[in-house]
């Protein structure tokens, strides 16, 4: 559903006039987590810098992780120590720098006979993954099947002989509310962002990339200019160095990933770990007032994928194989799908094999092509988004350019001598502190735009219903800087709803009625 007014209409056409009188020092294809840190770090490092992308923000890869901000703990398997402990140390600067948004998780780890790592081996891997951790989080702890039936009823134990609790971060809202905040914060510093804007040129003259970009919202075509081009494609990256004419050395391989949102499966919060009946980690976790069961692991060709009956029928299995549920879940049960592919990079000489491929890690590459001037960035995932960042910011340094140090911290939420102003400002409006908390979760320095409607109305700080927990006043800010045109943007990626809530549920609450024609305004 389209939410296109003759106001945004004419934000977009301002838009793309500034655009085209703008010559980037760097222009960013792709608005995934890789092209949202890339240009907020860029933009913090004093780089004139641009970022499109054809869908939606974070509507890609994303949008279908397990929400999960972690270290890497199943890389110790392959003895892949450097690369925890430096996913641990960017997973802890990420944890310092957005406190709000991530939260610290303890993982219950079930173990029995058929898994591949006794309780005692697995204890140690938890130990000295806690140690690259640097001792950040909570200690790790044995635990027995009987204290693991104490701590999550649910939970199966009759084959169990053990199990580990230890710590990680998960994402408070969603993969993609993160990127996107990220972006938001690109804009305040002056970087130019548009989401369902397509490269359709793109050609290197007189040592610039002339580009041709048509506008998906306006339909309008138009044209602009850059010294560099960041590819931050994702999956795509491939089809941006065709349209390019450049190449990378390192490939891609992809792993097809599905999770199922249900029903609340426990109340403690924790993050259930087994291991399933092929031996890859199958997870039980939180998201608002569900649970989210996955992932799976399949090898695919191509980057565009669906949710199949068997992928349903397998993860409802095993959820059902290992917990102990009042009513089994069935297919019934399923409110929403995530389904993506993993990005796995193959470096130069490197082996693409089936028998090879699942041995392959979540590292990141970020290539630079001096002659195009062009940075491709392949891989990664969200915990070691900070990295990717630095090492853009790097990459251009190494063509010549001169970037400015920022005064303060590139990345992060808003200090906490602002935090404490705007829960001030909050409280001496009347404002409840759980929604205080919320709204600087949610909002950041935009919280107090959003206070501030509500003491001039205080019904713009009603929400629309019990299951839709958003008020007026912040739509009106979400609508005024976060790019949503589609009613899916809003549903999907600036918060939860469309995932936790079902249609049947949303289409019998009047409050969602009041919802759309809010966003039509």
């Amino acid at each position: 559903m389209k939410l296109i007014s003759s106001e945004i209409e004419k934000k977009r056409s301002n838009n793309i006039r500034k655009i085209e009188k703008t010559n980037f020092d760097a222009l960013v294809i792709g608005g995934g987590i890789n092209g949202a840190v890339s240009t907020l770090a860029l933009r913090s490092h004093g780089v004139n810098v641009g970022l499109f992308e054809k869908n939606d923000f974070a509507s890609g890869v994303s949008q279908e992780s397990s929400n999960l901000v972690w270290g890497g703990f199943k890389y110790l398997e392959s003895y892949e120590l450097k690369l925890v402990a430096e996913l641990c140390h960017s997973r802890n600067r990420l944890a310092r720098a957005y406190p709000s948004r991530l939260v610290e998780k303890r993982f219950l780890a079930a173990l029995d006979e058929t898994s591949p790592f006794a309780p005692w081996f697995a204890s140690l891997g938890a130990n000295a993954y806690w140690a690259f951790g640097q001792f950040a989080t909570k200690r790790p702890r044995y635990r027995s099947p009987r204290t693991i039936k104490r701590l999550e009823p649910s939970v199966e134990v009759e084959s169990l002989i053990g199990g580990i609790e230890y710590s990680d971060y998960l994402i408070v809202d969603n993969d993609s509310r993160f990127v996107i905040q990220m972006l938001v914060d690109s804009t305040d510093r002056g970087a130019s962002v548009s989401n369902y804007m397509t490269v359709i040129e793109a050609e290197r003259i007189k040592k610039k990339w002339h580009l041709k970009i048509r506008d998906e919202i306006l339909g309008k075509e138009f044209e602009t200019s850059s010294d560099v081009l960041v590819n931050t494609a994702g999956p795509e990256v491939s089809e941006i160095c065709n349209m390019t004419q450049t190449q990378t050395e390192s490939k891609l391989v992809f792993s097809k990933g599905v999770h199922l949102i249900v029903p609340k499966v426990t109340d403690s919060g924790r993050i259930l770990a087994f291991f399933d009946e092929t031996q890859r980690l199958f997870y039980v976790i939180p998201m608002g007032e569900c649970s989210v069961i996955g992932t799976t692991d399949e090898r695919v060709k191509q980057h565009e994928v669906h949710v199949s009956e068997e992928d349903k029928d397998f993860l409802i299995k095993e959820a059902n194989r290992k917990l102990t549920l009042s009513k089994p879940l069935t297919s019934q049960d399923i409110i929403a799908e995530r389904v993506g592919v993993r990005p796995l990079v193959i470096p130069k000489g490197g082996i693409d094999q089936d028998t090879d491929w699942t041995e392959l890690s979540r590292r990141h590459a970020v290539e630079t092509d001096r002659r195009h001037r062009m940075i491709s960035v392949l891989g990664g995932k969200l915990s070691d988004c900070l990295n990717v960042g630095e090492e853009v910011v790097s990459a251009l340094e190494d063509f010549g350019y001169k970037t400015s140090k920022p005064t303060n911290r590139w990345y992060g939420e808003p200090s906490e001598a602002e935090k404490s102003i705007f829960f001030h400002f909050a409280k001496k409006n009347k404002i409840d502190d759980d929604l205080i908390k919320e709204l600087w979760r949610r909002h950041g320095s935009r919280s107090f735009d959003v206070v501030q409607k509500i003491a001039e109305d205080k019904a713009m700080g009603q929400t629309f219903s019990e299951k839709i927990n958003y008020c007026p006043a912040e739509l009106s800010v979400m609508k005024d800087f976060e790019f949503i045109y589609y009613l899916d943007d809003f549903m999907r990626r600036r918060t939860i709803l469309g995932q936790t809530v079902s249609q049947t549920e949303l289409e019998k609450d009047s409050g969602f009625t009041r919802l759309i024609e809010y966003l039509k305004k």
